[in-house]
């Protein structure tokens, strides 16, 4: 009886992957560390949602079975239309066998996936600059209703960022040595360090123990503007202290994390949304 075997490869910065016996591989450069575990019944688990590509199938065949290996990449993202995500840059992957999809759970607890009909990544992360580390994914269909579509910040409005709440799928654990456990929403509150309206990103701070990881890439940093859940950052790397210590046990985000500030990106989110609604 011939069997079928999914089983997820190395894939991208800052995104998470899944190996062949369930262990989680060396960190590269960016889950959420610190926080706490969130349920369905959370309003967070419809704020960030679980973003991931599939890629590359190969298959191999033996006498007894076929094996098919997809490189799957593990992300966050967040909605800001009824079909459309935003995520990082890095959490995309531009070719024509890349699968960008979302995956949420209904009320009674189904998993629903929703496939990406187009994606668009800022243009200059694409000539090489790391500070626009934003895309957008546009799903052939519209999110369940209970899915919350959150506020993008005004443009010339001032935002005293001082703290954020953070969300991700990504690991609890910098440590390559530790299990990470991606694949579980978790969310915390983290302060913000330096905040510059002018710049492309803002930094918050990791160094008590909390902050955002690898497979976190793409989440959303959310805070209450006006009364409403508005996405103001979007994760892309963290940070790690260099104090000496064998590589396995370097804890690889505890020092700062760095968000997109969307505040700064909104002129090319709303104009790129605009192009994946007119057409």
């Amino acid at each position: 009886m011939r069997k079928l075997l999914i089983f997820g490869l190395l894939l991208l910065t800052a995104c998470q992957e899944n190996l062949q016996n369930g262990e989680i591989s060396p960190l590269t450069d960016d889950a959420i560390v610190g926080g706490r575990q969130v349920d369905d019944s959370d309003p967070v688990s419809k704020q960030a949602l679980n973003f991931r590509v599939f890629h590359s199938p190969t298959t191999k065949q033996d006498s007894e079975s076929i094996t098919t290996y997809y490189k799957v990449a593990q992300c966050t993202g967040s909605a800001i239309g009824s079909r459309l995500i935003l995520t990082a840059a890095h959490c995309i992957i531009p070719r024509e066998d890349a699968t960008h999809r979302v995956d949420i759970k209904n009320g009674d607890g189904q998993n629903i996936t929703f496939k990406a009909l187009q994606v668009a990544i800022h243009p200059k992360y694409l000539e090489g600059d790391k500070n626009f580390d934003v895309a957008l994914a546009y799903l052939e269909s519209d999110l369940t209703p209970d899915v919350e579509i959150l506020n993008l910040p005004q443009k010339d409005v001032p935002m005293l960022l001082t703290s954020v709440t953070a969300a991700g799928y990504g690991r609890m654990d910098g440590r390559p040595s530790q299990p990470g456990n991606a694949g579980i929403l978790r969310t915390v509150d983290l302060n913000v360090s330096k905040y510059d309206p002018t710049l492309p990103y803002f930094m918050v701070n990791q160094k008590e123990g909390k902050g955002f990881c690898q497979g976190d890439s793409g989440g959303p940093a959310i805070t209450l503007i006006n009364g409403k859940n508005t996405v103001v950052g979007v994760a892309s790397k963290a940070t790690h202290k260099l104090e000496w210590a064998p590589d396995e046990e370097k804890n690889l985000c505890m020092l700062e994390g760095q968000y997109m500030n969307v505040q700064f990106h909104l002129d090319w989110i709303l104009t790129e949304s605009a192009k994946f609604i007119m057409q």
